[in-house]
Formats: C-alpha cells, structure tokens, sequence
C-alpha cells in the first residue's frame, strides 16, 4: 500500500478520490487551506483518521514558494494527488485568483517534490478538458478531441473575461507541468487527466445548496425548478469514475508521462430535465420545471466528442452512464434536503 498526498482534500472531486484511496488501504495525507476544512472529513473518516490512516496537513496558500516542502518532507510519500485549483466564477481579479493559483499552485507543488521528496514516484495531476477545447470553434460538428488536442488559448486572451481565464488556467498550469519534466527531469512521471464536466454526489462538506460544487448546482438548480438547463460543454464524466482514474493512474506503469482525456461521452442538461420529469414527476411540478424540448439533446448541425478510449485500454476505467449519475445524485440531493441543507 502506499502513503499518498492529496491536494485540495476537502474538494468536490478530491472527496471522493479520499474515499477510493483510503478503500484500498493506502495512507493519506490531505492537504487543505485551514485546519476548519478538515472537520467533516475528520468525522467522515474517522476510522481511518483513528488509525492513523488519514492525517492532514494544512497549506494556506498553494502558490506560495515551498508552500508544500514541509509537508512533502514530514513522510515519506509514494505518490502525489494534486487536484487543488480554484473553480469559481467570483472573480474580480483573472491573474491573481484565477490564473497564478494554477499555475504556480501546480508548478510549485512539481518543485517541491523534485526538491524534498525523492521518495515520490508518481504526480497525477487533475487537469480539464478546458485545457483540450478549442472554445473558439464553438459545437464543432463533426469533431472529436483526443489526447493530442490542446486548446489554443492565450495568457493575454485568459485575462479578458473569467470564462476565459478560467480555460487559461487549465490549459497553462498543464503545460507549466509538462514543461516542468521536460527540462528538470525529475525522478517522478507524470500523469495529467482532462476531464470535463463533472457530475455525481458529492461527498465533500455541503453546509447548504446553494453552496453546491458548480457543477453539481447545474443539476439541482433544475430539480429546484430554480434556474433553467446550462448549455456549453457537451462531454461529461461521473465524479466517481475521475476518482478510480486518479487511483489506477497513480500505479499503472502505462499511465507514466501520459496524458488522458477522460470521459464517458456526451450529454445535455436537457437530460437532466427528461430523467427528472421521469422519475420525480410530482416534485418536477410542483416545482414548476419546465420541460423544455423533451429528447431534443443536440444542435440539428451536432455536436463534438471525445475519444477516452486511451483511458479505457490503458487504465481499464469503466464509465457510469448518466442515468446512474443521475439516480445516486438526486438521491444524494434529498437526502442533504431532509437534513435542512
């Protein structure tokens, strides 16, 4: 078993990676950005908090040079996590709250283990298919992104609007990262996934539903009949299959250096819509959601894909189709409503 570091403990997808790790049997320590963030992780796991299986460590400011040297150094780590990045649209300043905490958050904890950590064999890093994406091309009818797909986005263009310094971020901070083995030749490899929209229950601490990860509010927002579908990515993947991607990546040899897209396809919010009517008909409407265009999913003209089958071959990941998502998230949803979220 190994001893693992795991960035951003307290995260959306970072949550459930914890869970998959500590199943297995591997130590972790956690990183979060004050000593308050790991309270409901404590109690969530606090058998393996008790047996010392689970330990925390508190980075506040993961763009900070060294930020992780003192906890890289106080064990001996077999394998790094880093999944820590902001993901939120408050922003009043792209460079500083957007585009530095990526990267030098993802640069540095690279520097850091190439210094203090030679124990450290493998870095997967928790990229996004915003850094794949070609925004500028739109639905792209007709395409499909792999591996070999960067989007082109610029510094200078990130800096114009948060939408596109957040795809900035993304595609600069894997880039940072991949040139960072390039020319220091660490004794680590490197693992990068790029996953896009990220859905399922979350696991994380959710103090109410308004403070929902992003991405999971997308679907509550609708059974809430509170806001209408978000159009915009057309690829997704369930939280619970990106985490066994972060675990089967950290100790396949083939994942070594390799960067993957993982997906399990495509989708539309109108999806969301369709099942809810389905299966909670009552609520959808007394909640008044309006059904829209009922197994219209895509643009006459298409939409683009995305090939995982890289992922498939290479890390044996088997993706959850959406109506399985669906189910346990909404599931999860009442559940956190009944206790007054």
């Amino acid at each position: 078993m190994s001893t693992v570091l795991l960035t951003g403990a307290n995260g959306f997808i970072a949550a459930t990676i914890l869970r998959k790790l500590l199943e297995r049997g591997h130590t972790v320590v956690g990183t979060v950005r004050s000593e308050s963030k790991a309270t409901f992780l404590r109690e969530q796991f606090k058998v393996a908090v008790d047996s010392d299986k689970l330990k925390f460590a508190v980075v506040d400011d993961i763009t900070a040079p060294g930020a992780f040297d003192e906890v890289l150094r106080a064990y001996q780590f077999d394998a790094v996590l880093h999944t820590s990045s902001p993901f939120r649209y408050n922003i009043t300043d792209i460079d500083e709250e957007l585009l530095q905490p990526a990267i030098q958050g993802t640069t540095g904890i690279l520097d850091s283990v190439h210094r203090v950590a030679p124990s450290v064999k493998r870095v997967v890093v928790t990229s996004s298919f915003a850094s794949v994406v070609n925004r500028t091309k739109g639905t792209w009818p007709g395409k499909v992104y792999t591996e070999a797909d960067w989007n082109p986005t610029t510094r200078e263009e990130g800096l114009k609007d948060v939408a596109s310094g957040y795809y900035a971020s993304k595609t600069l901070a894997e880039q940072a990262a991949w040139d960072f083995v390039k020319e220091k030749k660490p004794s680590f490899t490197l693992t990068t996934l790029c996953p896009p929209m990220v859905y399922g229950p979350p696991e994380q601490e959710v103090p109410s539903m308004v403070k929902l990860n992003v991405s999971n509010l997308d679907i509550y927002d609708i059974f809430n009949g509170a806001s209408d579908p978000h159009y915009g990515v057309w690829v997704w993947i369930d939280v619970r299959d990106l985490a066994e991607a972060h675990v089967l990546a950290m100790d396949a040899a083939v994942a070594a250096n390799q960067r993957y897209i993982v997906s399990q396809g495509n989708f539309s919010p109108q999806m969301f819509v369709d099942y809810i009517w389905k299966h909670y008909p009552e609520r959808a409407a007394a909640k008044g959601i309006n059904k829209y265009t009922p197994g219209k999913y895509y643009p006459d003209e298409g939409v683009y894909g995305v090939d995982a089958s890289k992922s498939v071959k290479e890390l044996g990941i088997q993706y959850t189709p959406i109506e399985d998502m669906l189910r346990d998230t909404l599931k999860r949803f009442e559940e956190l409503e009944a206790e007054g979220k």
